[in-house]
């Protein structure tokens, strides 16, 4: 009996798209899916670290903080529908406003992207970004969200938007090494600017454009070479080198 020969490049990418969609659906989906907030979460709940450690100054404040702490407790203890009914009662009662607003809308929102249901996220993401009083922190945790939001929706256009206007806002950083090693390139104001721009990178190879995809990947590389997320874009750029 003739036995057929295994073929040794039976397993590998034939061409560039198939090592491409090798990639996207092997390595990058299953590890760094789109829906992982859990960086915003960190960032809003270090907010109300803060925020709890702060004396009021007047007895609103002091209200508004503890209608936070409501849902706050139960974000600590790892019970997020309870957190969520927490943060909306507030926010439904009008007895939060400004900061206290946002901050709610903002926890709320990433709740409800959690759970998958992107219209009601979108809608807190809004109010977080109408209330936060140009805070950065909490603004930017927001506009995040609002492009997470829109990938989930497959609505890349959108996405590609938000994050170019998001890394135009918050990328700080130039890339100059000598300027970084004499203290004196820019910084970001938050941490996120890497991740955005390797959703950005994402969104581009979701509508076709690989050149872009490459352009965004090797700007990771050259300005946030020390972030988590060069290791993803050097391998995305060997893959798209096939």
């Amino acid at each position: 009996m003739n036995e057929t020969k295994p073929n040794s490049n039976s397993k590998a990418p034939q061409n560039s798209g198939d090592a491409l969609m090798e990639f996207l659906k092997e390595d990058f989906f299953p590890k760094h899916g789109t829906k992982v907030i859990i960086a915003l979460c960190i960032v809003a709940v270090g907010i109300f670290s803060v925020v709890q450690n702060l004396r009021s100054s007047s007895e609103k404040e002091v209200v508004m903080a503890e209608e936070l702490g409501k849902g706050l407790s139960h974000v600590y203890a790892g019970k997020t529908d309870s957190a969520l009914a927490a943060f909306e009662n507030s926010i439904q009662s009008g007895s939060l406003n400004g900061l206290s607003l946002a901050k709610a809308a903002l926890l709320a929102g990433n709740i409800h992207l959690q759970n998958n249901s992107y219209d009601n996220a979108e809608a807190l993401y809004q109010q977080a970004i109408s209330n936060a009083s140009g805070v950065d922190i909490i603004a930017s945790a927001a506009e995040h969200g609002l492009a997470v939001v829109a990938m989930e929706k497959q609505n890349y256009a959108e996405a590609i938007s938000l994050l170019n206007a998001f890394v135009s806002r918050y990328g700080k950083r130039t890339g100059d090494l000598a300027k970084r090693y004499a203290k004196n390139e820019p910084v970001d104001k938050i941490p996120t600017v890497p991740d955005a721009l390797w959703k950005l990178t994402l969104c581009h190879l979701e509508v076709g454009d690989k050149e872009s995809a490459e352009q965004t990947a090797e700007k990771i590389l050259k300005i946030y070479g020390d972030s988590q997320k060069a290791a993803d874009a050097s391998k995305l750029l060997a893959t798209l080198e096939k």
